[in-house]
């Protein structure tokens, strides 16, 4: 018989071992205390406490990324006071700026920002016009607040909204250019500090707490305005140039940058406003709107600045088909190698150059340009109007040149995190640019390569509505179809991020159609390697599914296909090896994985080195093969000493293995400790309805029940079910694990009536789905034999005891601690002697292992179940 035992001085040598290892980098509480929260006052819904936020500021210091206010700025002042007394209130809810585009919204909160700053420890510029970017910016408050990172970058979001919520520092967000509040709903912050959101959407008017409308300027404001650009016309003709502006700001602001910039006497540059102002006419524009306000504008001034620079004008032209963000002189000079049209493509090689033309734009009021010369920004007006001017052939190579300069600039590799800036950089702009429709297939890919960022970084619903967008479109195309390797990967990129979304069965059957599509096409086929990428993502759905037969079968196919094309020891082959043992374990064959497990180890060892990321996930997989053996003391050696490359996710992974395998071990505060620990790592790390989080929180239940603490078992293991019914279903072999988990701590308060109602079901699905010899389905009938027994069916109670036992030897073993669990439960019912089981657990366990001693006194054993990763 093999050797699972450990003596008290080993086991507690193991103990410190791997505390060491996968403990000591977390403030878990490892001086023996229990995290806070654990016990009976445990609200399994509450998110994890936030790290906390790093030090404040020094004093007189300010966190800020809010760029500079304009250099001109008068009037307002009502507005502002108004704007202060609410900030500076008792009422938290955020304040909205809401008004048309070029009314001033911007320039009104950053001159606010700038009026008082001094009264602020941390004043963050949230770009919100789409919700990724947000994030973003968001993220990056997270990093200078010392926020730990995570693979979903909303993760971050949620715990730097919660560290501002329950921090001291003063702080204010602005969140410049929303446009829907329900996109914005989970990005704002709760308590604490203050909110000042601008947007053009009047619905934020009942949407924020506290709304005041924006308007254009007072005529006085708008005469104010132009002497302080230093306009010395006579206040007659200042008062009628406001009038044909009608005293819009943004109009106002542009005429008064070109009338500065050209010395243009205000009479002669009235006369050209007119004159084309007639001609806007005459193309059916309404006259008074801002609309016409613009376009006269924009007509005067590009024209001026086209026949003072083509370079200028071109610049321009393509500033209009990019996003309304900022665009930094660096991103047009690292897009110098496109072929974009001459002469602006040759003044992309000088960062210089660029500087110079960015300031023509500036001078004529076209664009806003930072005090260094160094970043631009064209107001959406404006780029309306300039896309207007052109024709279309005119605007088909503009916006050619710029996805090409985006393409040139695309970083590709977003699975690397080192890429991700640059990748947020340029993602308003392919949008906004329609890139996902240009002729040249780069432009496409490289709308591709921002699906599968904005999945990376964890921003689900931005990528699944750019994937919509692209499989629609591509769908549509007649050079690319449904049949076209850009579409088949924008389908599993957007079913990649309805699974992460919670649709689980949508996204399943998008990949079961795409596959049926890639091994009957002409172009694709069974060996075709997105065939084969994508019925890897079948199986695992089906895994998911609880179709664990129909999985084994896919991966089969697929093992069977890479060992022909590529051979047994390529790393393809060996991964989808690795699935093979996956399904193994999910269909209760724990011996059968361990075979391939511990092969594939031995192989990646000698091919790749015994640390290598594909090794290291080979040996958890052991570890999982021997948990599932009952050889809990091996599971915790066959680890290494030392994390080696492991990602988050995978340490995550070993983590809840090894709270089960101490739990089982009897070593239950250090399980305890673990068990919360992995519970807010993969809450972090994924967000709370992904599966490996309902592991965690199952595993934390099952371990707080060992503890003694029920009611907190019960507390978790129903919000576990909850959320794994409304995610996978009823019947789903991971949902009715659950429940019966949750029967387990129902009993151990006293609540046997509801444990055997859910037992009675559970029993019957769990036999129908999985097979009456699956271990979970034997664990089940453990418990009800248990319910049975206390309300005194000891005939049927000794019936399912012995036809689970005989089912137990020979699935398990005699080897197994479950084995004789229930062969001392059914020696109880039988009323014959508990010597043998007894000893055997005593020999598998240890004399101090608290079933054990619950065995010897007497006591009904209890079998939880732990599924391992699907």
């Amino acid at each position: 018989m093999a050797e699972w035992s450990v003596s008290g001085l080993d086991a507690d040598r193991e103990v410190r071992r791997f505390h060491q290892l996968w403990l000591a980098a977390d403030d878990d509480g490892l001086d023996g205390t229990v995290p806070a929260g654990v016990r009976n006052d445990f609200v399994p819904s509450q998110r994890p406490a936030p790290v906390p936020a790093g030090p404040a500021p020094a004093p007189g210091a300010t966190l800020t990324n809010v760029p500079a206010p304009a250099r001109h700025f008068t009037g307002r002042e009502r507005l502002l006071a108004e704007i202060r007394a609410v900030l500076s209130g008792s009422n938290r809810m955020p304040l909205s700026l809401v008004g048309l585009g070029g009314v001033g919204k911007t320039q009104l909160a950053l001159q606010y920002v700038a009026r008082w700053a001094a009264e602020y420890d941390v004043l963050w510029w949230v770009p919100a016009e789409q919700p990724s970017q947000a994030i973003a910016a968001l993220a990056a408050l997270g990093d200078q607040l010392g926020i730990s990172l995570s693979n979903d970058m909303r993760q971050i979001v949620r715990d730097v909204l919660a560290a501002l919520e329950e921090s001291a520092l003063r702080w204010l967000l602005i969140y410049d250019n929303a446009d829907q509040p329900e996109d914005l709903s989970t990005l704002l912050p709760a308590a604490g500090g203050q909110v000042l959101v601008t947007s053009r959407n009047y619905a934020w008017a009942s949407a924020a707490g506290t709304p005041f409308s924006v308007g254009v300027f007072s005529r006085d404001e708008s005469i104010a305005f132009m002497r302080e650009w230093g306009v010395t016309a006579p206040a007659d003709d200042c008062d009628t140039l406001a009038e044909q502006l009608g005293d819009l700001p943004l109009a106002v602001d542009q005429v008064c940058a070109m009338q500065t910039a050209t010395g243009m006497p205000l009479a002669d540059y009235l006369r050209l406003f007119a004159e084309h102002l007639d001609e806007l006419l005459a193309a059916g524009l309404r006259p008074g709107s801002r609309t016409t306000t613009v376009a006269t504008f924009v007509n005067v001034a590009a024209g001026r600045l086209r026949a003072e620079s083509v370079a200028a004008s071109q610049l321009l032209e393509l500033l209009a088909f990019m996003a309304p963000s900022p665009v930094p002189i660096y991103l047009l000079h690292a897009g110098r190698g496109a072929e974009v049209t001459l002469p602006l493509g040759r003044s992309l090689y000088s960062s210089e150059e660029l500087t110079r033309l960015a300031l023509q734009l500036g001078r004529y009021g076209l664009a806003q340009v930072s005090s260094d010369g160094q970043q631009l920004q064209m107001h959406r007006l404006v780029q309306v109007m300039v896309r207007e001017r052109l024709s279309e052939q005119e605007a088909y190579v503009r916006r050619l040149d710029v996805h090409r300069l985006l393409v040139e600039v695309n970083p590709k590799n977003p699975d690397d995190s080192r890429t991700w800036p640059q990748h947020s950089e340029i993602g308003p702009h392919l949008v906004t640019s329609d890139a996902l429709r240009s002729p040249e297939m780069p432009a496409r890919e490289a709308v591709l390569d921002q699906i599968r960022y904005l999945e990376r970084i964890g921003d689900f619903e931005a990528s699944a509505k750019l994937c919509r967008l692209a499989v629609d479109a591509w769908r549509a195309d007649s050079e690319l179809g449904p049949e076209h390797r850009l579409t088949t990967r924008a389908t599993r990129h957007l079913a990649n991020a309805l699974r992460s979304l919670g649709s689980y069965n949508l996204s399943r059957n998008m990949i079961v159609d795409l596959l049926k599509v890639l091994r009957t096409s002409d172009a694709y086929g069974p060996d075709h390697p997105d065939t084969l990428q994508t019925a890897n993502v079948l199986a695992f759905y089906l895994r998911l599914a609880g179709e664990y037969q129909k999985a084994f079968e896919e991966d089969r196919r697929r093992v069977e296909a890479l060992r022909r094309l590529h051979g047994p020891e390529d790393v393809r082959t060996t991964e989808a090896t690795g699935n093979l043992a996956v399904n193994l374990r999910l269909l209760g064959k724990p011996a059968a994985a361990l075979e391939y497990d511990a092969a594939l180890v031995s192989t990646l060892s000698r091919a790749v080195g015994a640390e290598n990321e594909r090794t290291l996930v080979a040996m958890r997989n052991q570890m999982w093969d021997l948990l599932g053996l009952g050889r809990f003391s091996d599971a915790v050696r066959s680890q290494p000493e030392h994390r080696g490359r492991r990602a988050a996710s995978e340490i995550a992974l070993v983590q809840q293995a090894l709270a089960v395998a101490l739990r089982k071990l009897g070593r239950v505060d250090a399980a305890l400790r673990t068990a919360a620990a992995n519970y807010r790592t993969c809450q972090s790390l994924n967000g709370p309805d992904h599966h490996l989080t309902l592991a965690s929180i199952m595993t934390y239940a099952n371990t707080l029940r060992a503890v003694g603490d029920a009611m907190g078992a019960r507390r978790l293991a129903t919000e576990a079910l909850d959320r794994y019914r409304r995610l996978f279903g009823a019947e789903n072999p991971l949902t009715l694990a659950a429940s019966t988990n949750l029967a387990v701590a129902l009993r151990a308060l006293g609540q046997w009536r509801e444990a055997y109602n859910i037992d009675e079901l559970t029993y019957e699905q769990t036999s129908r789905i999985l097979g009456p010899d699956h271990p979970h389905t034997l664990a089940t009938a453990i418990g009800l034999a248990n319910d049975l027994a206390h309300h005194h069916l000891q005939k049927d109670a000794v019936a399912l005891g012995s036809a689970t036992l005989k089912r137990l030897r020979q699935v398990r073993g005699d080897d197994h601690p479950e084995t004789w669990a229930c062969a001392a439960n059914l020696a109880l019912d039988q009323n014959s002697s508990r010597r043998e089981p007894v000893e055997r657990l005593t020999a598998l366990l240890g004399p101090d292992h608290p079933e054990v001693a619950a065995a010897l006194a007497g006591m009904r054993l209890e079998c939880d179940i732990e599924p391992p990763p699907t």
